[in-house]
């Protein structure tokens, strides 16, 4: 490798002025991966118009860190087995801005646009840079010097050289090739092109090849190319990577097939309904867009960053690609995050309104890029809503699950301690009866069984409900439960309430039980939930008040009964103080860490 670059190149005149390509070229100052991605795809190319198959395919992407006691500079280096023909370089390789570039005449599918990505990358983005070809028993060693000039390096212009001395001087081992292909080569079948750039720029001291292959392998323009090819990285001789690809990605829970949509034939603008362009024609048949999903959120940065976007798809290939940020408004981007795809418009590729960007990174900004982006933005949006509407029902149920832990808390405590207050209050065991509530548009009601009264009807609009007289004794205890769930003796029965009812519920049916239903669609208890969440101490606390207000209810209408019906209001008032004070006393002593610690561990009860 030292020798060859001691050679100079023997500089030719550009068939475009240099002016003109420092202009386009810094479109393409770009970053190693996506300069790899260009030549990635101009070596599948190659292997195309060769007529070989996907799975014969091999390129070797080789880095080479600087080492002085062995002559080696810094480069990156892109080997395939196919070789380009004097011919070739003349046409095609010097040659700028070509649509038809990749395809060489022939009528084939390329990933190559305008012959422009990799040609840029080695002209750009190196101290200088060669490639080495072989075909046909001819070498030709090619390149860009420092002052961005290109020509073949001297005396290895259309070559005659074997086999092997080519690979010598490419510094490419036999042993290294695939078996299969070097059988190949000897029959004179195939050649070699080895692409290398000296010193590589953008990167002081060693190559960092592991994080530049990880984001080559998420760049819109590779994920396809790699695929279907079998692709290796070396790095100083020592082989990194066997097999270079994008790892699938697990789908969302519950979005697991792709959503399509077929893209009309004619679509308006979402900003301006009276602004319309057509997407198809009697030339270019209509395109459709695909949305799949993640089972994690992609962010921002990371390593598969790069997939939370829409690839716009060409013929063959990528013609753009845009992040989810990019894509324009997008009501639910959050849930955006989830999503990625592909569109294909082939309308897009038409030569006379053409919309693909000269290094196929961004479509061409006019009206029909314009408008198809917003279409894809409002179908973006359409998937994120579902989600939207999928995790509230998640935090939802997780709002719930957590709620019945810290209520399943209070029970347990209720019961330890309920029946000492009463005996301190009444003098006796802790049994009695439990009340209808009031309240509007609750469920409906059920057979009292331990009533006089049969068939109640719950607490409908207006003042409902009713108190009723058991003939059961109470089984002790009386119960709470949260509403949104079932009833416990009526599998598939949900109980709700409305934001009208109290926070403390008991339905006619639920007073011969002994059940209390903590209502948790009261407006103060979803905005405790929505503005602090159910984890933080003010939401314990509000359902500590809702006990407390049971404890109130139970001992009002057992002292009642106690005093057969009448009650002054001294009479109440001082009990009602007499038992919160009771009730507060206790639970400063077995619930501390329940309800004033910020985050609540089970250890604390």
């Amino acid at each position: 490798m030292s020798q060859i670059e001691k050679l100079k190149i023997v500089e030719e005149t550009n068939l475009f002025h240099d002016n003109l390509l420092d202009i386009w070229g810094n479109e393409f100052n770009f970053s190693h991966e996506k300069g790899l991605a260009e030549w990635l795809k101009n070596s599948i190319d190659a292997y195309t118009r060769a007529g070989v198959s996907d799975k014969s395919q091999y390129i070797t992407f080789r880095f080479f860190d600087t080492d002085s006691s062995k002559g080696i500079t810094s480069a990156i280096e892109c080997l395939d087995y196919v070789g380009m023909d004097y011919e070739d370089i003349q046409k095609a390789f010097k040659w700028w801005g070509d649509p038809n570039a990749a395809k060489r005449g022939l009528n084939i599918r390329t990933y190559g646009g305008h012959g422009n990505g990799g040609k840029f990358y080695m002209r750009q983005m190196f101290s200088h840079s060669i490639f080495i070809t072989f075909k046909n028993g001819k070498l030709n060693i090619f390149g860009f010097n420092e002052k961005k000039k290109y020509g073949f390096l001297e005396g290895y212009e259309n070559k005659s050289s074997n086999l092997d001395g080519a690979l010598k001087i490419a510094g490419v081992a036999k042993e290294d090739i695939p078996t299969d292909i070097y059988k190949k080569m000897i029959k004179g079948e195939l050649g070699f092109t080895l692409v290398r750039g000296i010193k590589p720029k953008k990167i002081v001291g060693k190559l960092p090849v592991n994080a530049i292959c990880e984001r080559l392998k998420y760049h819109p323009q590779a994920r396809r190319p790699l695929k279907y090819t079998n692709v290796s990285v070396v790095s100083n001789g020592v082989t990194l990577i066997k097999s270079l690809k994008m790892e699938e990605i697990e789908p969302l829970q519950g979005f697991e097939l792709p959503e399509i949509f077929e893209i009309p034939e004619t679509v308006e603008s979402r900003s301006n309904p009276e602004e319309k362009i057509n997407m198809s024609d009697k030339k270019y048949s209509p395109g459709r867009l695909i949305l799949r999903t993640s089972s994690q959120p992609f962010g921002r940065t990371g390593k598969k960053a790069e997939l939370n976007c829409i690839d716009f798809t060409g013929e063959v290939g990528v013609i753009g690609s845009y992040r989810m940020n990019e894509i324009g408004a997008l009501r639910y981007y959050p849930q955006a995050q989830y999503i990625y795809g592909e569109c294909t418009c082939p309308i897009l590729e038409d030569p006379d309104y053409d919309s693909v960007s000269n290094d196929r990174d961004k479509l061409v900004e006019n009206d029909r890029t314009r408008i198809l982006l917003e279409w894809v933005a409002s179908k973006i949006d359409e998937i994120g809503e579902k989600i939207a509407t999928e995790e509230q029902k998640e935090v939802e149920k997780k709002n719930f699950q957590v709620t019945d832990e810290f209520n399943q808390i209070l029970n347990n405590w209720k019961n330890q301690f309920m029946s000492r207050i009463f005996r301190e209050v009444f003098g006796g065991p802790g049994r009695g009866t439990s009340t209808g509530g009031f309240g509007d548009d609750g469920t409906g009601g059920g057979n009292r069984d331990e009533s006089k009264e049969k068939g109640g009807v719950g607490s409908g609009s207006g003042e409902g409900g009713g108190e009723g007289e058991e003939k059961k004794k109470g089984s002790g205890m009386p119960r709470v439960l949260l509403s949104g769930q079932e009833d416990p003796d009526f599998p598939g029965v949900i109980v709700t309430f409305s934001e009208r009812h109290f926070p403390v519920e008991q339905r006619q049916q639920d007073v011969a039980r002994g059940i209390y239903w903590i209502n948790l669609d009261k407006p103060m208890a979803k905005k405790i939930i929505d503005k602090y969440t159910v984890d933080s101490p003010r939401w314990r606390n509000y359902l500590f008040q809702r006990y407390i207000d049971i404890f109130t209810k139970e001992t009002i209408y057992r002292l009642a009964k106690k005093e057969g019906g009448s009650l002054s209001p001294e009479m109440v008032d001082t009990e009602i103080m007499r038992i919160i004070s009771i009730v507060y006393d206790k639970a400063t002593i077995d619930l501390e860490g329940f309800l004033l610690s910020e985050k609540y561990e089970d250890s604390q009860s």
